[in-house]
């Protein structure tokens, strides 16, 4: 058995299964490459030939076209200079990159073949006196179309030069056209260039005197500036220049200013100061000691504590004497005391007084300040604004300037480019010459061309042929296009020289030793090993369309399961094409053991005859068979009717195999013995059998619930490339190898 996981090419034997419709319509639609080199090998004759006319029909034409219509080509060259505006008083302009300077010339290739141009040559005289002009009968578009297939104007991509060429009948023709055109491009390009230099000039001579009127106008404007605003120094001062004095006066106010603004704090300062001072203060007490009053009174003091310390020696501290000069000493600390505290107070009001009185006056200074420094201000200011207009105007002038030298310095170049001859950057190399050799029909081409699509016609056709056959021609298509296991394929008969003139429906019998009775035996053991055939002992042979080789498949099948001693009843289920009665006769060609017509499956089914009047014998061994008998009125609803049913159920227990040679499936007979039979085997024929139609019976049946046991494909040929040419050769080496083994051997 093959694992259906893993899908390999079907051999001689195997049982191909194709039950995932995902799987056969990919596989419809891919194309290996063995498949396409099958293909070609199939129609390598098709193609050959196809290729060999091409060849001569190819040869043929240009044969043909140089004698009647040859083509000259005649060509010449344009130098094109490096792009870019030419600078004349520069030396050494640097060259535009490679890029650069193909696009430029790319450009005048295509200005080349610009319709206004083509228009213009054909008005030249030397144009409209040729024989190339003269057929087209003046029809102006039909010469403009011409020159647009046949004038050619290509820029070279690894030098300076541009190709011009023109085709044409006629090699003077051709030269003069291509001559014509190459001086009414250089003459054009001159004209055009000379045109926007005139121009340019025209154009900067205007905004040079537009510059010099704005000079004087912007000259008129300072003086203007400097008459009315009655100052001097009005540029304005850079880095290290002299200051005008008016900011100078004004910087000096703000430096007093700063100071006088300083002073009034340090006063105001001291007043707050001075306010919180107390008479006990160091400060107040060192001021104090300066006054004489109190230098007296301290003295004194001394005076009368040296004198007390000595009266107390002497004479102690209660004695009358010593409590009186303390009591005097006392008095004059108290009045001592009093002294300081009022000096004191007369320093700090002081003091207080001189710093209220500085502050005032330094108060009004600032106010003064500060009226001068505000006019000062409005003064720095209108110096500003003034020389802020006036830098504008300086800075216009100083523009305006440079802008005219600019302009100048432009005019200067145009003049010299104007009188240079390489401005229009293009330069014709020389004339061209009558060609001397046709340009066209080329047997380089032709030939080679013809050859080249006779093959592709061929090979197109091949797969043409291919993709529009839709028959079923090998094991590989019932794979590919229908969703049912392949049991068996029986080889066409004139595969083998031993069955061409056999009879087919009796190969097994007569020729048992031929490859198709080894297909057919491949057939039952496929069958046997695919399907659990105990069980399914009724087996329903039908095809899509009549002539497919039902019977033939049922008579062989038969003949097999006989030849294994199984008991087999044949049932020709086809009343309309019976075929039974003409393979099971006798030599006089009547029936064996059925003399009379009415005992067929139609007597039976009609009640008329028991099932044992209608099985008759063959001659042959194990093998009966029940004719069709009569057509009845109502095929379909006595075939799928109770006593159809109660035969088949006979045959279960009489015989081991039960074929069916049924209808095909174009009426609905088949479908009513399809539901009765154990499994269904569809025969397809490759001469007869599409794809379309298999994909219908299958479908058909599948509606009905039928178990479809598998296919057999019958009359496979043998195609270039395929697997089976090996393998039907193989077995007739194998099948020769083992007669002459029995030639051999003693009788």
């Amino acid at each position: 058995m093959i694992n259906k996981k893993q899908p390999v090419s079907p051999g001689y034997g195997q049982v191909v299964r194709s039950t995932n419709p995902a799987f056969a319509a990919q596989t419809a639609i891919a194309i290996t490459p063995k498949e396409i080199i099958d293909i070609l090998r199939r129609h390598v004759l098709l193609i050959c030939i196809l290729t060999f006319c091409g060849a001569v029909i190819g040869g043929g034409l240009w044969f043909v076209i140089r004698r009647i219509a040859p083509k000259y080509t005649a060509r010449t060259y344009i130098e094109v200079l490096s792009p870019g505006q030419f600078d004349p008083t520069v030396i050494g302009t640097p060259l535009a990159s490679k890029d650069i300077a193909y696009e430029f010339r790319f450009s005048k290739a295509a200005l080349i073949k610009q319709q206004s141009m083509l228009q213009e040559l054909i008005r030249r005289d030397a144009i409209r006196e040729t024989e190339w002009f003269a057929k087209f009968d003046n029809d102006v578009l039909k010469v403009v179309e011409d020159l647009e297939d046949h004038l050619m104007a290509i820029a070279d991509r690894n030098s300076n030069y541009i190709s011009i060429g023109m085709t044409c009948g006629s090699a003077e023709e051709a030269a003069l056209i291509v001559n014509e055109m190459v001086d009414l491009f250089v003459k054009s390009q001159q004209s055009t260039v000379q045109t926007d230099i005139s121009g340019k000039l025209r154009d900067f001579s205007q905004q040079e005197n537009e510059l010099r009127n704005k000079l004087q106008s912007i000259s008129s404007s300072l003086t203007d500036i400097r008459r009315s605003s009655g100052l001097t120094q009005l540029e304005s001062a850079g880095e290290g220049s002299f200051r005008h004095t008016i900011t100078q006066k004004l910087g000096n106010l703000e430096i007093e200013k700063m100071k006088l603004e300083a002073d009034i704090e340090q006063i105001r300062t001291s007043v707050a100061s001075y306010e919180e001072r107390k008479p006990t203060d160091e400060i107040v007490q060192r001021s104090t000691e300066n006054d004489s009053v109190v230098l007296g009174l301290i003295q004194r003091i001394a005076t009368l504590e040296a004198e007390l310390a000595r009266k107390m020696t002497t004479l102690g501290e209660n004695h009358r004497e010593v409590k009186q000069l303390r009591e005097v000493l006392r008095q004059t600390i108290v009045e001592k005391e009093a002294r300081s505290n009022m000096k004191s107070l007369q320093i700090r009001d002081s003091d207080i007084t001189s710093a209220k009185d500085q502050f005032a006056l330094i108060s009004n200074r600032l106010a003064k300040l500060e009226e001068m420094r505000a006019q000062t201000e409005n003064q720095q200011r209108d110096l500003d604004n003034t020389r802020a207009t006036y830098d504008g105007f300086i800075s216009r002038r100083e523009e305006a300037k440079n802008k005219l030298f600019a302009v100048q310095e432009q005019i200067s170049k145009y003049n010299l480019i104007k009188q240079d001859v390489e401005t229009a950057k293009v330069k014709p190399i020389g004339l061209a010459p009558p060609p001397l050799r046709m340009s066209s029909p080329r047997i380089i081409i032709y030939v080679p061309g013809g050859t080249f699509l006779g093959f592709m016609l061929g090979i197109g056709l091949a797969f043409l042929m291919e993709l529009l056959n839709d028959l079923l021609r090998t094991p590989k298509d019932v794979m590919k296009y229908v969703n049912v296991s392949l049991l068996g394929m029986v080889a066409h008969k004139d595969l083998d020289s031993n069955t061409r003139d056999a009879d087919m429906w009796k190969v097994v019998r007569q020729l048992p030793l031929s490859m198709m009775s080894e297909c057919y035996r491949q057939f039952r053991t496929n069958l046997k090993v695919s399907v659990d055939i105990e069980s399914q002992r009724v087996i329903f042979i039908t095809s899509g369309n009549a002539e497919e080789g039902r019977t033939t498949v049922a008579a062989n099948t038969a003949a097999i399961f006989a030849a294994e001693g199984r008991r087999v009843l044949l049932i020709d289920a086809n009343f309309r094409r019976p075929c039974l009665n003409k393979i099971f006769s006798n030599s006089n060609g009547q029936h064996i053991g059925a003399p009379d017509e009415g005992r067929g499956l139609s007597g039976y089914l009609i009640g008329n005859y028991s099932a044992q009047e209608v099985i008759r014998p063959t001659g042959l061994a194990d093998t009966d068979v029940i004719d069709s008998g009569a057509l009845p009125n109502n095929p379909a609803e006595l075939l799928g009717g109770r006593k159809m049913h109660e035969l088949l159920e006979f045959a279960k227990q009489h015989y081991d195999r039960v074929i069916i040679d049924g209808p095909p499936m174009l009426v609905s007979d088949a479908k009513a013995l399809a539901s009765l039979a154990d499994g269904t085997v569809l025969v397809f024929n490759t001469a007869i059998t599409r794809r379309g139609t298999a994909q219908r019976i299958v479908r058909e049946l599948k509606e009905i619930n039928t178990n479809i046991l598998g296919a057999i494909l019958i009359g496979v040929r043998v195609l270039k490339g395929g697997y089976y040419s090996e393998l039907f050769e193989s077995y007739r080496q194998y099948q020769d190898s083992h007669s002459e083994q029995l030639a051999g051997q003693p009788s």
